[in-house]
Order: structure tokens, then sequence, then C-alpha cells
């Protein structure tokens, strides 16, 4: 596995965990069949990933701490990476799937597409054939500025020691959910792209968000923290396209005190998506030569210590919106509602709901 990989799987990280609900799904042994079909492709899950179906399930209620039945989770810190998967079959009709998976493994992005991939050969298409290596090489990493002290690069890059950490769980952290109409959304929309017309709604939703949550910069912090996770594989050329791991990294958006206090948020949105557009290979090479520095430093006790950055007083948007859910059809019809569970501190969800977008925010529970 990569540095990135260690950084996601320490022992207080929890599971990536998504909810994928159904109006029916196929029978056990259909989809038991896919799988081992469909596994050899995919090298990170070859110890193999088990599959629970339970029948007369009961139906749980929206809020987040109800909906953990909903998965045969993950355990952090309990040995090797899992991935694991549960079938809720409800008595009142329809049914979910739960994914758990270790961070250390790989991304949402990853996790989605082993599910698409799997949902695919259930639907009579021929499993994925397995890459020609098991893990895929990057390219020679960045050399680092040795002008600048190690904690202070991280920084730059988003990250910071944030000291010894208790394991976490669920109970740790309470969920903020916001809904946004459209149309609110959208107007907003146009004003942003007057000045950049690539600006998307998701965009506007991390401006609009980190206005909200924004906190008073401590004495200490020479800036305000917006950050925004950018999905690497967007790069041409940089990684292949059968890629399984972690190439999500937060961004941050440079901003001054005086930007953070006055700009409008159709400015802020186009200030995020310039950050966004101006992401490159330099950016994700150079976050895995620091990560594999601290290693070298301060060992893996170094790594586990290591957070984002705006954990404690910033906000990172995560906007998993933009997943296609039309790819998880089983042959029964794809999806007709997704849920994310996986809490980490001031981390915002974007997801589609119907004709508005809704943010998920997990924050400490205190």
């Amino acid at each position: 596995m990569t540095a990135l990989d260690g950084f996601f799987s320490g022992p207080d990280d929890l599971p990536i965990e998504f909810a994928f609900f159904y109006e029916r799904l196929p029978a056990v042994d259909v989809l038991a069949e896919a799988l081992a079909r469909t596994l050899p492709a995919f090298t990170r899950l070859r110890a193999g990933v088990p599959l629970l179906d339970i029948p007369g399930a009961e139906l749980p209620s929206e809020d987040k701490v109800s909906r953990a039945v909903l998965f045969d989770s993950v355990r952090p810190g309990t040995g090797a990476p899992q991935c694991r998967l549960k079938i809720s079959r409800f008595a009142a009709g329809g049914g979910c799937l739960g994914a758990s998976m270790s961070h250390g493994l790989g991304d949402g992005a990853s996790l989605v597409g082993f599910l698409s991939a799997w949902a695919r050969t259930v639907r009579g298409h021929h499993p994925p054939v397995a890459p020609a290596v098991s893990e895929p090489s990057l390219p020679p990493l960045v050399s680092l500025d040795k002008s600048l002290p190690l904690e202070a690069q991280l920084r730059r890059a988003g990250f910071e020691l944030r000291g010894p950490t208790s394991p976490r769980a669920r109970e740790d952290y309470r969920w903020d959910i916001r809904r946004f109409p459209r149309e609110e959304v959208d107007a907003m929309l146009r004003d942003a792209r007057v000045s950049r017309p690539q600006v998307t709604a998701g965009d506007v939703l991390a401006a609009l968000l980190w206005r909200h949550y924004r906190q008073p910069e401590r004495k200490a912090r020479a800036e305000p923290e917006l950050s925004t996770v950018f999905d690497f594989r967007r790069v041409p050329g940089l990684l292949p396209a059968s890629y399984f791991g972690n190439a999500g990294l937060p961004l941050r958006v440079p901003l001054s005190r005086e930007e953070a206090a006055t700009l409008p948020v159709p400015a802020l949105a186009a200030r995020i998506r310039a950050r966004l557009q101006a992401a490159s290979a330099e950016d994700f090479l150079r976050c895995h030569a620091l990560l594999e520095e601290v290693q070298r430093t301060w060992g893996l006790e170094g790594v586990d210590q290591l957070g984002f950055s705006t954990e404690g007083h910033g906000l990172l948007v995560n906007n998993i919106s933009r997943f296609d859910l039309s790819l998880l059809d089983f042959g029964t019809g794809a999806p007709h509602a997704f849920d994310v569970l996986t809490p980490i501190p001031r981390v915002c969800f974007i997801l589609t709901r119907g004709d508005s977008l809704e943010a998920h925010t997990s924050l400490p529970g205190c």
C-alpha cells in the first residue's frame, strides 16, 4: 500500500460506509456467485469480501445512529484492512446494500467502482479483467522544499500533526444535515459563472457551507482554512483506469483574512473552482512525498498522529453527489436513495436528494 493509504489506516480511522436503497434486489445466491467472479480483478480485495443477507429486516429510521444496523461494520485497528457487505431485505418491502470498507484499502470512488463492477457482473456482463500488476507504479515523487520545516509543508498541503488520539467511535460525532433547494443554488451558480463558467453546484454549496461553519481563526493561524476534496483520477495520465486505492486529497483554497470575511458566496465558489482546476499531478506526488517523509522522520506513530488541518476549526467538503448511482443497478433497478455514515471531523459530504442538495456534516459530539 502507498503512504497515502497508510494515512487513512490508523487505529482510530473509521471505515467508509455507504448505504444504497433499492425497490428490490436479486436473490443472495445470484449476488454471491457474481461477487466471487468479480473479486479476482480487485487485488486488494482478494482475501475475500463477506456478504451477509438478512431477510425480514426492519427498516430503520433516517438518523445516522439507527442506520448503523445496515452494515456489517469493519472495525478499525483489528488487523488487515477489510471490506464487508450486508444486504438488508425489509419486511415492508425494498432493501438496502450496506458497504463498509477500511479507508486504508481505498476511497469512496474505489468502493463505488468495485460495487459497480459487481453489479455489471450480476447483469450478465463479463467480469472485469485483473490488472497486469497488483499495485500501480507512480511517477518519481517530487523533491520537498528543504528550506521549510516539515510541519509547515504539511499544513500547506492540508495536513497537520494532532498528537496522540483515542480510538474513535460513531458516538463521538453528531451529524448536521442541511437541505438546499436547487433553485437557491442555481441562482448563485449563475452569478458565479459570470466570472468562471466552469463553476459547479458543488462549488457553490462548498462556499455556502464554509460560510455557515466557519469559526474565528486562532491567533496562531495566519490564514483561514477552507479545503475541498479533489479526486486525482481526473488528472490525465496520472493513475491507470483500474486504480483501486486512495486518490482523493484535500486542496486548500488560498484566502486572506479580508477575503474570508468579505467575498460573496458566488466569488468564493469561483475561487474554489479555480483551485480545483489548477490541481496537478505534482500536487498528488508532493502529498505522497510528504507522507513518506513523515513515516521516515516520525515512524508509523507519526503517520497515525497526522490529520486534516481542517479538523480543529475549518471545513473539508467532499462532493460525493457526483457518483453515478445508475451504475449500481443489479438488474432490478438502480438505487433510489443513498446515504453516507462515515464520520470524519468537520468533513461535509454533499448528496443529491431529488430537486435538492443535502449537506451532511460530521461534527465533534461535544
